[in-house]
Formats: C-alpha cells, structure tokens, sequence
C-alpha cells in the first residue's frame, strides 16, 4: 500500500504594503467624516456616513496585519494559503510537481539573475515571511503558458521533500 508524504509548514508574514496603505486612507477617511460633522452642519449625515465607512474599513484592514502563510506539501504538489488574524483563511497558490520545472534557494546566483534579467516576463510571488529556521526557496513552475517564481520559506523537512521528489530539477544539493 502507497502513502502520501506530507509536510505542513506555518510562518508569519509581514503586513503587505497594500494593508498599511488602507490603514492610512481608512484613518483618513474618519478624519474627514469627524471635520464634516463637526465644522460643515450641512453635510453632517454625510459626514457621519463617510466617518463609520472609514471605522469599518480600518477594523476589516486590521485584520491583515496579523499574516501567516501555511505551506502544505503534498507528495510534491505545494499550496499556499495565506492565513489572516488567525480566523481568515485565504488560498493563494497551488503548484502541482508535474508542473515544477527547477528549485533552488532564492539568493543563487541563478535565482538572483533570473528575477533581475525576466522582469515583467515571469510572474514572481514572494510568500515568506520571519522565521529563524527556514531558508527562502524558489520554486519555478509553468503551465503551459504562463511561467511562475514562487519564492517560499521551507526548513530542512520541507527542502527534504521536495529534494525526494523533484531529483533532477533540484538544484539544492546539501
């Protein structure tokens, strides 16, 4: 009888700079909602209305500063799922190992002269974030038409797997 391999792998991001941004704008959005209320009285609903759109904007952005990608490897196939305030679960990416074309670490040379040379070319997805015993991997992938860098943060297990299953088209030899 076969059995799956399987590794799962948790991290936490930083905030995405699209989270900070709507953090700003939501404050603001208060901002001008409380001087419409209080300094211009004709415009007082409206005021109020902008105000508590801004206050449900920043609660909902809040959300995303707790970040945290979870990584599940299954025999090869890799999904990415992008975890929000511990409650919101949100999948992102899924790779299946048929479709791996190379992986390596993300600061070799090959690695780091691809993503500067296929700028706008290849579709790059950076899904790493703080940890101490992980290593940022690229993972290259095509579907026929569109290729893909995907630049993870796997530990030894991880790197493991992934070695066992792809061979050949692993350039990690450690």
């Amino acid at each position: 009888m076969l059995s799956d391999r399987m590794n799962e792998r948790v991290i936490t991001a930083k905030a995405e700079g699209t989270t900070v941004l709507g953090l700003i704008g939501s404050a603001l959005l208060v901002l001008i909602g409380v001087f419409a209320v209080v300094f211009i009285p004709t415009f007082g609903i409206l005021g109020a209305i902008v105000g508590m759109t801004g206050v449900y904007i920043f609660i909902y952005v809040k959300q995303a500063l707790n970040l945290e990608y979870e990584y599940t490897l299954t025999n090869g196939d890799i999904d990415v799922a992008k975890i929000m305030q511990k409650s919101r679960r949100k999948d992102v990416l899924s790779i299946s190992a048929d479709s791996i074309t190379y992986m390596d670490y993300a600061d070799s040379d090959r690695v780091k002269n691809d993503l500067e040379v296929k700028k706008g070319q290849v579709k790059v997805n950076y899904f790493t974030g703080k940890t101490e015993d992980g290593k940022d991997v690229a993972i290259y992938s095509s579907n026929g038409k569109d290729d893909l860098i995907s630049i993870l943060n796997f530990d030894e297990k991880c790197i493991a797997h992934m070695k066992d299953v792809l061979k050949v088209k692993c350039a990690i030899k450690q």
